[in-house]
């Protein structure tokens, strides 16, 4: 007995042990940062002649390559190009970039867009397919759904803001300066935050970075900071401007709702797994914009200018390399000029070395990789007499002391000799070559003998990892858990949201209605009857519509019912029976049981019509 109850309580113990594996799985699967592909219409309607914007979306990346769209017919694709944004919730912060295409219909129809695939690090995603309705003549225009007054007013303070930051507000013209956007959240959660845009004119402006995620206290309060950081340079001098800069993202703000006890499963699981879970948020859009920043920027001074000063701001060093350095007359060698240092090297032109004419050159080859740019230009000396690579001289402008700096390299000393008279063109017979034998191998060296013994022998199927119904077995747990939380999510719909209740309880009190009605009939009890008639069809219509029952009378069912569909003949059966119904009141004696029958009849057909129709 002892046995048999150690036996039951280790099974309920590795019953237990395989609920938590699943749930653990089950909630990693759900928050798991796997890279997902997802296709996105701005509309699924349009009329013939309009453009729609299709967004292909890589959820949790920034380096997913440009997918490239298969060939369709009767449309006209056009890429608009990428955008990429991130969010933070709950301090956890998320990536995403999105491909927009622009696509024109060139016939009226329906207009399948996807499934679109991608190859990326090994690895093939594929998009769901979304369809696009195309009519001829222009839509008939859509009411916005209003919004409460005052429900979209939410008063930040300074719990979310912007800020531009510049490393210098009086530089040079060419000089590169790092420009800082600042993105501050305090205790708020965000989602798709996109990449700031800001005005400037003046300005050349290189890509962003990858944004930085730091926690910076302010005046005492602690923020969750997002930088943004690229490298400006202006372009023309004098009093510029840059900004102000605006940030679109999405607040995400838990739903309100009405106060309900804690239920067993919020103490096992955690309510705030089961809201995350089932979106218990809502979002609403923010633009956010920061105050602008003045900069003055200085013309290059003319005095002291070089004359091969090619534009280069910075501070830099030279270097000059040759390879080979010994060739004859018509070789080529590189000549390699390397820059290094930090400053605006788009600018930048190659250094010119004074060959004269002693060497045929060609255009150079540039190379640009962190703060290194190298210039490589192949040079063929034509005489013997070139000795060496003249001095080559580098300028740039050092903003730091606001002068110009001229680094020189060289000379380089080379070899150039006469090319040797060629050498006509030999015929050698090639000699046979002795083929050898290995010689004899051992028996047993070069062959594996057939195995005499087998060796242990297991049964097929005996390991419990290969049995079937063990792996069945364990998708119990997970779907005892997936039906747990159907029927939570269920439950609480019913207990939030008024119009799904009524609506999904309409039918079933109709049920209840009619019976009612039909016992009532039988025992013959008129007044009873009619009132059990008109209160099943008020319940059921103000169910239905989401209105108060005692406002479905007759003379609403023309008002609400008509617009949506019904017939003439039902609206006629259906205000005969509220007729019936309250004459019933006034006079039971005109109403027998075969005028009863009449409005049975009618009231069941009403309600299975009404039931088909799906208000």
């Amino acid at each position: 007995m002892q046995k048999l109850k150690n036996k039951i309580f280790k099974n309920f113990i590795f019953f237990i042990i395989i609920l938590i594996f699943e749930f653990w799985i089950f909630n990693s699967v759900c928050t798991a940062s796997d890279i997902i592909f997802e296709t996105a219409v701005d509309k699924n309607k349009i009329s013939f002649g309009e453009s729609i914007k299709l967004s292909l979306i890589f959820h949790n990346t920034q380096d997913a390559p440009k997918p490239e769209l298969p060939q369709m017919k009767n449309v006209r694709v056009r890429y608009v190009g990428p955008s990429a944004m991130m969010s933070i919730v709950n301090g956890k912060t998320t990536r995403s970039i999105t491909y927009n295409y622009m696509i024109t219909p060139l016939k009226p129809g329906i207009l399948p867009l996807g499934p679109f695939s991608v190859s990326y690090k090994g690895k093939t995603y594929t998009s769901g397919k979304i369809t696009v309705e195309v009519v001829r003549g222009p839509l008939a225009e859509e009411k916005q759904p209003q919004v409460a007054p005052g429900k979209m007013k939410m008063n930040l303070g300074n719990r979310i803001f912007v800020v531009v930051e510049i490393e210098k507000e009086k530089l040079y013209l060419n000089e590169v300066v790092p420009l800082t956007i600042k993105l501050y959240v305090n205790r708020l959660s965000l989602k798709e935050i996109q990449y700031p845009k800001f005005a400037h004119e003046g300005f050349s402006v290189g890509e962003f970075e990858k944004p930085r995620q730091y926690t910076q206290g302010l005046n005492g309060i602690p923020y969750d900071v997002v930088e943004f950081r690229t490298h400006i340079f202006a372009i023309k001098p004098g009093e510029l401007t840059l900004g102000p800069s605006e940030l679109g993202c999405n607040l995400i703000i838990r739903k309100q709702r009405a106060t309900r006890k804690s239920s067993i499963f919020d103490d096992f699981f955690g309510g705030d797994a089961f809201d995350d879970f089932f979106g218990k948020y809502e979002t609403y859009p923010l633009e956010l914009k920061s105050k602008e920043v003045f900069v003055t920027v200085l013309p290059l001074p003319k005095e002291g200018r070089p004359e091969n000063f090619s534009g280069a701001v910075g501070n830099f060093n030279f270097n000059l390399l040759i390879d080979p350095k010994t060739v004859e007359v018509g070789d080529p060698m590189t000549l390699k000029m390397i820059v290094t240092g930090r400053g605006n090297f788009d600018v930048m032109r190659c250094p010119a070395p004074d060959l004269h004419e002693n060497f045929k050159t060609y255009e150079p080859q540039v190379t640009f990789k962190g703060n290194k740019k190298t210039f490589e230009q192949i040079l063929i000396p034509k005489t013997e007499e070139v000795k060496e690579i003249p001095r080559t001289h580098f300028t740039f402008f050092d903003p730091m002391r606001g002068t110009y700096q001229t680094i020189s390299r060289g000379p380089l000393p080379i070899k150039v000799t006469k090319r040797k008279k060629e050498e006509k063109a030999k015929i050698v017979e090639s000699l046979e070559k002795r083929i050898s034998f290995p010689a004899d191998e051992i028996l047993g060296k070069d062959i594996v003998y057939i195995k005499e013994l087998p060796g242990k022998i297991k049964r097929k199927g005996l390991y419990l990892y290969k049995n079937r119904g063990f792996l069945l077995l364990q998708l119990l747990p997970f779907l005892f858990l997936i039906s747990v939380l159907t029927i939570y999510k269920r439950s609480e719909r019913l207990k939030t949201d008024t119009r799904y209740a009524r609506r999904l309880y309409a039918s079933k009190k109709a049920r209840e209605g009619i019976k009612k009605a039909q016992q009532f009939l039988n025992k013959k009890k008129r007044l009873e009857f009619y009132d059990a008639i008109f209160k099943t069809l008020q319940e059921y219509l103000g169910d239905k519509l989401h209105l108060p029952a005692g406002g479905i009378t007759i003379d609403v069912v023309d008002k609400i019912l008509k617009p949506r569909g019904i017939d003439e003949d039902t609206l006629s059966k259906l205000k005969d029976i509220f007729k019936d119904c309250d004459m019933a009141r006034y006079a039971p004696s005109e109403f027998g049981r075969s005028q009863m029958e009449v409005t049975f009849k009618n009231m069941e057909e009403i309600l299975r019509f009404l039931e088909r129709h799906r208000l």
